[in-house]
């Protein structure tokens, strides 16, 4: 999110344009067709190759395009995350509806390197990593293209990650030097112009279940008392950053099934660690 909007800022990138405007390959998809901003949002509509969508199959072909030994016998499928892209036909029209799916998230880094020419990883290094003194290198996934993984795959030490959420909960600088403009990292909590965040419910949830989250450029925001926020991963990874509470929580995890995202007992515990640490002061 921050790359993207501090590009957004620069007049590089146009979060109302179309996907295919940056990326002409994908015209005629579920993701050229959609804006930059439903991208950011989680809000397109799409099946792949023709197959009814489902979430849990739909991550294990994803997962079958990064690693060639998790293809099933006979797998004639895309083998690059740019092929796989596109085979997504929209299913709605993008921008009415919340829907998690990694496809976004991979299509907006192939956006990114079109509008920058580097890299995601170099992207992220150039604007985030490189400023913020991460003691350590961050690692990325590449598929048999050579392209960052985007959605998944990221590698990182707590200490590095936790740097990133203080930055972002002190507005966008570490002391005195602005990483990245306060005018995007404050409004992460309380949603942006165009009206998002959106109430949405937790992507394993029951229809009939009451929409308690909101989400908007990559973040799931908890609607707390303390303007509490999140980035989430899929197997435990958190990032939780509460600027009322002057806090942010790193917490790793190799959870074999994946949790609903975010875990609400972790979300809890967190706020509970910032109240204690605050009555404390």
């Amino acid at each position: 999110m921050g790359t993207t909007s501090a590009l957004a800022d620069q007049g590089l990138l146009d979060r109302d344009a179309l996907v295919s405007r940056y990326v002409p390959e994908l015209a005629g998809t579920a993701f050229g067709d959609a804006r930059v901003d439903d991208l950011l949002h989680m809000s397109t509509l799409m099946s792949y190759a023709g197959r009814p969508y489902d979430k849990a199959t739909e991550a294990q072909r994803y997962f079958a395009i990064l690693a060639p030994q998790l293809r099933p016998y006979g797998y004639s499928g895309p083998t690059s995350i740019r092929e796989h892209l596109a085979t997504a036909r929209a299913t709605g029209r993008p921008g009415t509806e919340f829907r998690y799916e990694n496809g976004n998230v991979e299509a907006l880094a192939e956006t990114l390197r079109r509008v920058t020419g580097i890299s995601t990883s170099a992207l992220l290094s150039e604007v985030i990593w490189s400023r913020i003194g991460a003691e350590e290198d961050a690692y990325c996934i590449l598929d048999s293209e050579g392209a960052d993984a985007a959605c998944g795959g990221f590698s990182a030490t707590a200490r590095d990650v936790a740097r990133l959420g203080e930055m972002i909960r002190c507005g966008g600088a570490i002391g005195d030097r602005q990483i990245v403009p306060e005018g995007i990292a404050r409004p992460i909590a309380t949603g942006t112009p165009d009206g998002y965040p959106r109430r949405v419910r937790f992507p394993a949830a029951p229809p009939s279940s009451p929409a308690t989250l909101s989400y908007h450029d990559f973040w799931w925001i908890l609607n707390d008392p303390y303007q509490s926020f999140m980035a989430s991963g899929i197997h435990g990874q958190l990032l939780f950053i509460s600027p009322e509470l002057d806090l942010v929580i790193v917490h790793f995890a190799s959870q074999v099934m994946s949790p609903s995202v975010p875990p609400a007992p972790l979300v809890q515990a967190f706020i509970r660690i910032g109240t204690h640490l605050g009555a404390g002061v």
